[in-house]
């Protein structure tokens, strides 16, 4: 099930693989007896265990268990997998068989799930909230917008009218008595939002009650964030915010947030969207006018809970900076981070106490940059734990620059045998990034031309590499050769058994390297 908001995001567990640093727990005191006591073994070690799937609610699933036993961090798994399918089979607007679509399709339930009247009556909290800006009958207004795309023009006044007129009465009604569900209007009913959110909440919930022993986690649906405890080797989660104008799953983030028990969700138009005569329009939507929000290019929330945070960082989305700020002061515990078209970074009171400061190096010229369209969907039906590497090397095999690298289990690392050997550079220590939901296996890279070392590379041929490996599964390599220098020049990655492919595009710099 993918989010109305684009991470809404849609945001991107982009792990960054590092090495895992033990934790020593103190050893208890022991009890004074009058014999010599034997040897007691020594405590077990605390560490993080990591699992990353695809194809879940239509995008990427990531989950980061802390706990010094093996069997509890792949309980933790299970679990968290099994509420996942459960709630999506309620949930879901992408499957038939769901019991949202039942409810659609029949327009009554006489005895709806806890879970979907549960997700219901925060929609009907938020529309009222937001004064109208937040519905689950934006649907009408995306398909309005999809077709004008296919079309080339925007929508007519009088159609936009029609449709914003279509959406404004009440969709259902929950009987306060019996607890039916009757919908009072037709056409389908978007809960991907705030439905994803409310998933999110569901899954920490079920896990930490049935896995109590778990020191800490960290869950990521498709860019969407929730954190207790801290990981094995920090004090706390860092989680990095995606930057709208330079949206890149190896991008540098725009802040890096420390967090301990929180929830946190990014919407922006960088992931979705509709390009009509040379415009990108978000396709997060105001229902009230059926205008793109297209002031805003991301809004990142933090607030105790994901369905909130969901909700809000759509909602932010269409209100902006000035009025977004009036419904978040009614909202205890959140925070908020706009990018502007016009304004820029806007933080609400509160977001700044959660940055770490950090120093950007330096820019380094570089004639050149490049980008990397991949789809990491396996042409197999294997999608077990991925591991994946993308890295450029120069004719003669000399390594250049690791653009990304999925995966922090060392035995499977080293089933990415090509890459293992290319390594040469440290590792990313954000934990998480959080950005717009994009859909399952696709990523993209930039490289701004310059080495592991950040120096400025010549023009010349580089050869791009994409190697895949799934946990007892397909392993794949691909490479091509691209012309990087003053003229614009691209290459692509073939389809193999783990991955689909990609596009590789290089050409002059439009602006210097970050």
């Amino acid at each position: 099930m993918q989010s109305a908001s684009p991470r809404t995001g849609g945001v991107s567990f982009l792990l960054r693989s590092r090495a895992l640093i033990a934790r020593v727990i103190p050893l208890l005191t022991a009890v004074a007896v009058l014999l010599p006591s034997a040897p007691s073994a020594a405590p077990p070690t605390v560490r993080d265990y990591s699992y990353h799937h695809d194809a879940v609610l239509g995008t990427s699933l990531d989950l980061r268990f802390v706990t010094a036993r093996a069997a509890d961090a792949a309980a933790a798994e299970s679990v968290a997998l099994a509420e996942i399918e459960q709630l999506r089979l309620i949930l879901s607007s992408w499957d038939s068989t769901s019991e949202l679509a039942t409810l659609v399709r029949a327009g009554r339930l006489t005895a709806p799930s806890p879970e979907l009247t549960a997700v219901l009556r925060q929609y009907e909290r938020w529309h009222a909230a937001s004064g109208g800006a937040y519905t689950a009958r934006v649907s009408a207004l995306t398909t309005l917008w999809s077709a004008a795309a296919q079309r080339g023009q925007v929508p007519s006044t009088t159609a936009l009218a029609a449709a914003v007129a279509q959406i404004q009465t009440p969709a259902w009604q929950i009987d306060p008595t019996s607890g039916a569900i009757t919908l009072l209007a037709p056409g389908p009913l978007d809960l991907n939002s705030l439905g994803k959110g409310f998933i999110l909440d569901q899954v920490v919930r079920a896990v930490r009650a049935k896995v109590p022993r778990l020191d800490g986690g960290l869950i990521n649906i498709g860019g969407d964030i929730r954190t207790w405890g801290a990981p094995a080797n920090a004090p706390c989660w860092q989680v990095g915010v995606i930057d709208p104008r330079d949206p890149f799953d190896n991008g540098a983030p725009l802040v890096r947030l420390r967090l301990g028990a929180a929830a946190i969700s990014s919407s922006g138009s960088y992931a979705r969207g509709v390009d009509i005569a040379g415009v990108h329009h978000s396709h997060i939507i105001d229902p009230r006018t059926g205008q793109p929000a297209d002031d805003v290019l991301g809004v990142t929330v933090i607030a105790t809970d994901n369905a909130t945070a969901n909700a809000l960082s759509t909602t932010l989305s269409v209100l902006g900076p000035i009025d977004g700020q009036r419904l978040l002061a009614t909202v205890p515990g959140a925070s908020a981070l706009w990018v502007t078209r016009d304004a820029g970074v806007v933080r609400s009171p509160g977001f700044a106490a959660y940055e770490i400061a950090t120093t950007r190096p330096a820019a380094v010229p570089a004639p050149f940059e490049a980008r990397l369209e991949l789809d990491l969907t396996p042409t197999s039906r294997y999608r077990h734990r991925p591991y994946v590497a993308a890295w450029i090397t120069d004719t003669a095999g000399g390594h250049v620059r690791t653009l990304a690298f999925w995966g922090d289990r060392t035995k499977y690392q080293r089933e990415l045998t090509k890459w293992w050997g290319s390594f040469s550079g440290d590792r990313d220590l954000v934990d998480a990034v959080t950005r717009a939901t994009r859909m399952a296996g696709q990523y993209t890279l930039e490289w701004d031309g310059t080495d592991q070392a950040g120096t400025a590379m010549p023009a010349g041929e580089y050869v791009f590499w994409l190697e895949a490996a799934y946990e007892d599964g397909p392993h794949s390599i691909q490479s091509v050769t691209v012309s990087c220098g003053s003229a614009p020049a691209t290459g692509a990655l073939p389809s193999a058994a783990a991955f689909a492919g990609g596009q590789v595009s290089c050409g002059p710099a439009a602006t210097p390297a970050k």
